[in-house]
C-alpha cells in the first residue's frame, strides 16, 4: 500500500505542477505580447518615458517592507534563519537595482534630472499585504494595479495569508514574459539600453517567481481540491497582473484579446 501512495502522490505532485506551470506560461505568453504590442506601433518619446515610469512604481515598492530588515537582523540566529535573512536582503537590493536602471533610462529619455515627484509618481505594491496602509495599496493613477491588489486580498481571504502569499510569489514578474521580451529588443539606442537593463531584471525575477514551483507543490499540495483551488486563483490573479501589465505599457492590447489570452489562445514566438 505505502508504494501506491507513493506513486499516487507523486503523480498528484506532477500533475500540480504541469497546471501550474501552464498557467504561468500562458499569462508569460500574453505579457510578452504587450511588449510586441507596444512596439509594433510608432512611439513617442513621452510615451516611453511613461512606460518607464510606469514600472519603475513597482520595482520601488520594496521601500515600503524596508523596516522589516531591522527586527530580522536583530533576531538573526535567535529566531530568524540565516538563509531566510540573506534571501530577503537579496530581493530587496535586486528591485532597487531595477528601479535604478529604468530610472536612468528614463532621465535619459527626458534629458535632464526628473523631479522626486515624478520618478516616484506611479508607485504601487504589486500584492495585498493586511499590514500596509490603504494609500501604500492603491495608486488612483494605475487602477488595474489596484484591481491587482484587490485579487490578492481575496487569495488572502480564502487561502490563508500564508498560503496566498506564497501561491502569489509563482507570479512574480507576471512570468517573465515581459522582460524577457524587451531583453531581445534591438534597433535603436532607447531599445538597446532597455535590452540590457531587462536582461539584469530577467535573471533576478526567475529566481523570484516561477523557480519556487516546485517547493511550492511538495510543501502546499496534496490533494485534488487544494491543485483545484491553486490554479483557479493563480490564474485569477496572472489575469489582473497582465491587465496591470497592459495598463503599464498604454494598454496596447484590448479587453477582446486579454480574453483570448486568458481562454489559452496565446503566441509563444518572440519577436526576431
Amino acid at each position: 500500500m505505502a508504494g501506491v501512495q507513493e506513486r499516487s502522490d507523486t503523480e498528484l505532485r506532477d500533475k500540480a505542477v504541469s497546471e501550474l506551470r501552464q498557467v504561468i506560461e500562458k499569462y508569460s505568453a500574453g505579457e510578452a505580447e504587450v511588449v510586441r504590442a507596444y512596439f509594433a506601433e510608432p512611439r513617442s518619446n513621452e510615451e516611453h518615458v511613461e512606460v518607464m515610469l510606469k514600472q519603475i512604481g513597482r520595482e520601488i515598492q520594496g521601500r515600503n517592507w524596508i523596516e522589516r530588515i531591522v527586527p530580522m537582523a536583530r533576531d538573526l540566529e535567535r529566531g530568524v534563519d540565516r538563509h531566510d535573512y540573506a534571501k530577503h536582503l537579496r530581493e530587496e537590493a535586486e528591485e532597487a537595482e531595477h528601479y535604478v536602471l529604468l530610472a536612468d533610462i528614463a532621465e535619459w529619455l527626458a534629458g535632464r534630472k526628473l523631479e522626486p515627484e515624478r520618478l516616484l509618481g506611479y508607485e504601487v505594491v504589486a500584492r495585498y499585504d493586511p499590514k500596509l496602509p490603504k494609500s501604500l495599496l492603491y495608486n488612483a493613477r494605475l487602477p488595474e494595479a489596484g484591481r491587482n491588489v484587490d485579487v490578492g486580498r481575496e487569495i488572502v481571504e480564502a487561502l490563508g495569508r500564508e498560503r496566498a502569499l506564497e501561491l502569489m510569489h509563482l507570479a512574480e514578474g507576471g512570468g517573465g514574459g515581459a522582460f524577457v521580451e524587451c531583453a531581445n529588443l534591438s534597433g535603436d539606442e532607447f531599445r538597446d539600453r532597455l535590452a540590457a537593463a531587462m536582461r539584469t531584471i530577467v535573471k533576478d525575477e526567475m529566481g523570484h517567481g516561477p523557480e519556487r514551483l516546485d517547493p511550492y507543490v511538495r510543501e502546499r499540495i496534496h490533494t485534488e481540491e487544494e491543485l483545484r483551488q491553486d490554479v483557479c486563483w493563480l490564474d485569477a490573479f496572472m489575469l489582473a497582473h497582465l491587465r496591470s501589465r497592459n495598463e503599464i505599457w498604454g494598454n496596447p492590447l484590448s479587453d477582446e484579446r486579454i480574453a483570448a489570452i486568458q481562454r489559452g489562445e496565446v503566441n509563444f514566438s518572440r519577436s526576431p
